[in-house]
């Protein structure tokens, strides 16, 4: 077994016994730290047809107009005080980093369609790929978007077609990053951008939450986890040369040190398997661990 992202085999055990944060793989898991650059890696992997199966309907946050007037006011919140402030500076990184204010956007593994929807409002021509069919048809029947279902690395999209391909919190789902990094290659316009935003294994949330890191805990799901130096060297080594770091939204950061501490009020766990007074009280605490978690993702 080798490292993602650098290849290396100088692999040690880092975590052991790592359980499902959401509770959907019942087994334990455990993760190797490459000794050449500090990256992690799940061991063993497990194939695309069983991480296929370890998404639920309710993993990636969809306002549903059917749903319970308590679920619509919560997602309301939800919507105005987290994620549109997040996706708000998503947009501003992307351009701060590329210097690009329009163009033709592809986003891999875009969910719901929810950020794709904000870069379009934003100003760019965007188009988006998901593996979820549930997601597929949100984002085509709600959002109004072009979304095409099925693998990046395999649908029959046009070549040097993009100005950016963007990957918010996906490369760490990929078995192999090295071949998805060489097919947005093979996407983008001479002089085009890949955009990725990924948890790094040298962040500070990492150091302080060790083993309870959301990023962590989202094993099997996530198979392996950069650190700064083996995103470099996979980027270098797929031809990337104009290499850019910013830090991802203060917000989102803070949202993934709370994840940590209580996973019980992510979406897939709350409005996954909680009733409405459960889906209330743990949606509570959750916003109630963003406040110090803000002030330590500050710090970081």
């Amino acid at each position: 077994m080798a490292c993602l992202f650098c290849g290396s085999a100088a692999l040690e055990p880092l975590y052991e016994d790592i359980r499902d944060h959401y509770g959907i793989d019942q087994g334990t898991h455990r993760f190797l730290r490459c000794r050449d650059c500090g990256s992690a890696t799940l061991d063993p992997l497990p194939s695309r047809e069983r991480l296929a199966a370890l998404y639920s309907s309710d993993y990636t946050f969809k306002p549903e107009p059917g749903r319970s007037a308590l679920r619509r006011f919560l997602q309301m919140i939800e919507w105005r005080c987290f994620y549109e402030p997040g996706y708000r500076r998503r947009v501003a990184l992307i351009r701060g980093l590329t210097g690009l204010h329009g163009g033709l956007i592809l986003e891999a593994g875009c969910g719901s369609g929810l950020f794709l929807r904000h870069l379009r409002e934003a100003g760019y021509a965007v188009e988006g790929v998901e593996t979820s069919k549930a997601d597929v048809a949100y984002a085509r029947e709600r959002m109004g978007l072009t979304v095409f279902e099925g693998m990046l690395e395999t649908l029959p999209l046009e070549r040097e077609h993009y100005d950016a391909v963007v990957m918010v919190n996906v490369l760490e789902h990929i078995p192999d990053p090295a071949a998805t990094l060489a097919r947005i290659r093979t996407l983008l316009k001479p002089g085009g951008w890949a955009v990725l935003g990924v948890p790094v294994m040298d962040s500070g949330q990492a150091r302080w939450l060790g083993a309870r890191w959301s990023a962590v805990t989202e094993a099997p799901r996530h198979v392996a986890i950069p650190s700064a130096a083996g995103a470099r060297r996979l980027l270098e080594a797929a031809g990337f040369e104009d290499i850019r770091w910013a830090p991802s939204p203060l917000g989102e950061n803070a949202g993934h040190i709370a994840l940590s501490l209580l996973p019980a009020a992510a979406t897939p766990r709350s409005y996954g398997e909680a009733g409405e007074a459960g889906i209330l009280l743990r949606r509570a605490a959750g916003a109630l661990l963003m406040l110090p978690s803000l002030l330590l993702a500050a710090v970081e």
